[in-house]
């Protein structure tokens, strides 16, 4: 079998052409990303953060990101903050404690004059069920997504915080 030429070559080649193809079909197939535009909806897909007690939740699309925190000011009383490296026109949210119901919308306050940072207070919430609905505008354009809370809460397998280091 090694003595036949074309069998030979047929090895070399077929890895050479495989990696080809997979970058070409990938060039033909994917999708060109471009900006959103004054009126448009853009969904924020919640990255895997926002699904474990890693103390953070980001909200992204393209180039576009939320980024939420959490701090509990007493028992019952949880501090949002929504970050953006936008400046963002307005920023109103729901508190869903269950799913059939949509939950009230809320105005989120600016914290300083650049746009960048807002804020809001949640009372009592089930970190394990509640669920959080966001929609950002930015540009004319509406930027929305949804996370659960299970983020708020920092904890690692070993206690330490490993966020200052």
């Amino acid at each position: 079998m090694w003595k036949n030429k074309h069998v030979i070559a047929a090895m070399i080649i077929a890895p050479l052409l495989a990696i080809i193809s997979y970058f070409a079909v990938d060039s033909f197939v994917a999708e060109t990303p471009h900006k959103a535009k004054p009126g448009e909806q853009v969904k924020l897909v919640e990255k895997p953060n926002c699904r474990y007690t890693s103390g953070e939740c980001e909200l992204k699309n393209g180039e576009f990101e939320l980024r939420i925190t959490g701090q509990w000011q007493d028992e019952v009383n949880l501090r949002l903050v929504v970050e953006s490296q936008h400046s963002l026109d307005g920023v109103i949210a729901s508190h869903v404690i269950h799913p059939e119901n949509q939950g009230q919308p809320i105005n989120l306050r600016p914290l300083g004059e650049n746009g960048k940072q807002w804020s809001l207070t949640i009372i009592n919430p089930n970190i394990n069920q509640d669920r959080l609905r966001l929609a950002a505008s930015a540009n004319k354009a509406v930027y929305y997504g949804d996370a659960g809370l299970v983020f708020i809460n920092y904890e690692t397998a070993f206690n330490n915080d490993f966020r200052e280091e």
